[in-house]
């Protein structure tokens, strides 16, 4: 079984975004920190974020693995489970996310709170961080 937490943190007023990803499973434990192209957008990030985490398995051929995907934003959990996206604005990358999705065997969404998500938070802010010090 894999787990594979996501998050995502965004700097309006510099107009930057970052991606976090714990990903833990037999044989495997790894962080990473995600530079995301330019967004103000929240929301959009939180996407972008999930959907980096739902391409590392089939990256990583483990497609048949029952994989659980821990997200700390309600919009995704929740249009992941009704397969539907109200706003026309994230359309595109959660049609992305679907289409990724269903290329693994077995997979779970589970919303959890901020505070149970503070490892992939912190590697979201590091992606912030490498922004800052490479615009210098």
């Amino acid at each position: 079984m894999l787990r594979i937490y996501s998050d995502a943190a965004v700097s309006p007023k510099e107009h930057l975004a970052g991606a976090g990803l714990v990903i833990v499973g037999e044989g495997v434990y790894e962080q990473l920190s995600i530079p995301l192209s330019s967004t103000e957008d929240n929301h959009l990030a939180e996407l972008m974020a999930f959907h980096h985490a739902v391409n590392w398995p089939i990256e990583q051929d483990r497609l048949k693995e029952w994989t659980i995907f821990h997200t700390d934003s309600q919009l995704v959990a929740q249009a992941i489970r009704k397969n539907h996206m109200k706003n026309s604005t994230y359309k595109e990358i959660f049609d992305e996310i679907i289409a990724s999705l269903e290329k693994l065997s077995f997979y779970e969404v589970k919303w959890i709170p901020e505070k149970e998500n503070k490892g992939t938070d912190n590697l979201a802010k590091q992606a912030l961080a490498k922004q800052r010090k490479n615009r210098k």
